[in-house]
């Protein structure tokens, strides 16, 4: 039961995991078949496959696995170390490690024209979308079905910040007036994020900028916003925006160079 709630708890608190469970098992073995071990990627585990040497390699290689995002099934094979025949048993034991590590969270603060576009092309990514709007529900029923979790609010910086959202997360502003833009912003920026983009002119992005600096918001924050939003790639319709940006998300991500790829030697 333990093990259960600690899996759920990792889950809901986006904390990859590997859980360890004994596939096979030969011999005279603490190892049990069906026995299950849960290893956490800060290192704490839950339950026992068994002990001793075999579990200890069998964390090890779990924690790289973690690491590499990688689940395995592997056979260990244990043969007694002592000098005097007949002490300890041999016995070999296949383990089972399933990786789950949480999808990135996209945060789509308002689902417009462009938020909408963002959602439906996003769905053949690996993030989980969160879709931001103040907007009465029957307004927004398409997105919101779009998305794969919905928060409604008054104000976008409150929706932001008792949303449940985990650090590092992606968000990209696209509301429907500046001032519902600023209030995302001013949300997002008392977080940790890994991309914040927001729609947006240069003069409507200047003004906005002095107002945020005015409000004691630090200039070295407010130089993380990715604005203009999206890659050099598109026209102006929501689709090929929306496409620029996630493009210029997975740059981010990946840690690209937004270049060609027969550029790159």
């Amino acid at each position: 039961m333990e093990i259960l709630q600690e899996q759920l708890r990792a889950k809901k608190a986006g904390i990859s995991y590997a859980m360890l469970t004994v596939a096979e098992s030969e011999g005279t073995t603490p190892c049990k078949l069906g026995k299950k071990m849960l290893l956490l990627e800060d290192g704490a585990t839950f339950g026992t496959i068994g002990g001793g040497e075999l579990e200890r390699q069998a964390l090890e290689d779990s924690a790289k696995a973690i690491k590499d995002g990688q689940s395995f099934f592997k056979h260990y094979d244990h043969k007694p170390t002592y000098e005097e025949p007949g002490l300890g048993c041999s016995f070999k034991v296949s383990i089972l490690v399933e990786v789950v590590r949480p999808l990135l969270q996209l945060v789509i603060c308002g689902g417009g024209h462009v938020g909408s576009a963002v959602l439906r092309l996003a769905k053949n990514l690996h993030f989980e979308t969160i879709l931001i709007d103040n907007r009465a529900i029957d307004q927004i029923q398409d997105q919101i079905e779009l998305a794969e979790r919905f928060i409604p609010c008054e104000a976008y910086e409150a929706g932001i910040l008792n949303g449940n959202i985990r650090d590092g997360a992606y968000y990209i502003c696209c509301a429907s007036t500046h001032t519902q833009d600023k209030s995302a912003l001013k949300g997002i920026l008392q977080k940790r994020f890994a991309y914040l983009g927001m729609l947006g002119s240069m003069r409507k992005t200047t003004e906005m900028y002095r107002q945020l600096e005015a409000e004691g918001i630090g200039r070295e924050l407010i130089e993380q916003i990715h604005c203009p939003v999206g890659l050099d790639i598109c026209d102006m319709s929501p689709e090929e925006v929306a496409f620029s940006i996630l493009a210029e998300i997975l740059m981010v991500k990946n840690s690209g160079t937004g270049k060609s790829r027969m550029d790159i030697r």
